[in-house]
């Protein structure tokens, strides 16, 4: 490893594993978000109504995670990187 290789390009010169890993922790964030979504949708068969539900879903972080994650998601997927590095 250069020394003058930032720290978060790890093992290849364009930051593959970087974006890689990004790319797995946004998923797991996605995943685990919006099965506590799909959960929260179990309190319409406990009586409450689709706006008290809803307001709740919507209130709570775990839309705003899931949105985060899924730009972040798509960010690594679909933003080019560099093609070569600016230090080698």
């Amino acid at each position: 490893m250069n020394f003058r290789t930032p720290p978060f390009i790890l093992c290849t010169k364009d930051g593959a594993l970087t974006r890689f890993v990004l790319f797995l922790v946004c998923y797991g964030l996605c995943v685990m978000s919006l099965s506590n979504i799909i959960l929260y949708l179990n309190y319409r068969t406990l009586g409450y109504s689709w706006h008290a539900v809803l307001s709740y879903i919507v209130n709570g972080v775990e839309l705003y995670l899931a949105l985060a994650a899924l730009i972040g998601m798509f960010s690594v997927v679909y933003v080019q990187g560099p093609s070569r590095s600016p230090f080698s």
